[in-house]
């Protein structure tokens, strides 16, 4: 059973100067890692198959979520803890480098683009 010094991949991560992911195995029907986003969008994403786990290490990003025709932008600071409910369109957004740890679903069930998904004002 593999035990991960998160420090130490905090410190490995925050070294890069542009993006990186550190995938820390799987819990349940999740994939658990840390990600470093840095200044700018994430594609917009949802999974299918389930909820997802954000927890804001280190920095803050903006969260907006999709739900029908509007939409909700939150602020996610260090320590921060959000799930985003399953088959919500989201989208994070950093002004700096940020590290998060999540739990997301298997790769099956997602869907990604880099417009802005129908239906939805901004």
């Amino acid at each position: 059973m593999p035990v991960f010094d998160t420090r130490a991949v905090q410190q490995r991560l925050s070294a890069l100067s542009g993006r990186g992911n550190e995938p820390l195995g799987h819990f349940d029907a999740t994939t658990l890692g840390v990600g470093r986003y840095v200044a700018g969008s994430s594609p917009w994403e949802r999974h299918g198959n389930g909820d997802e786990l954000l927890l804001v290490l280190d920095g803050e990003v903006a969260i907006e979520v999709l739900d029908g025709p509007g939409s909700e932008t939150i602020a996610l600071k260090e320590g921060a803890l959000f799930v985003v409910p399953r088959d919500r369109w989201h989208q994070l957004t950093a002004r700096d480098p940020v590290l998060i740890l999540y739990a997301s679903p298997s790769e099956d069930g997602v869907e990604r683009t880099r417009e802005r998904p129908g239906g939805a004002r901004a």
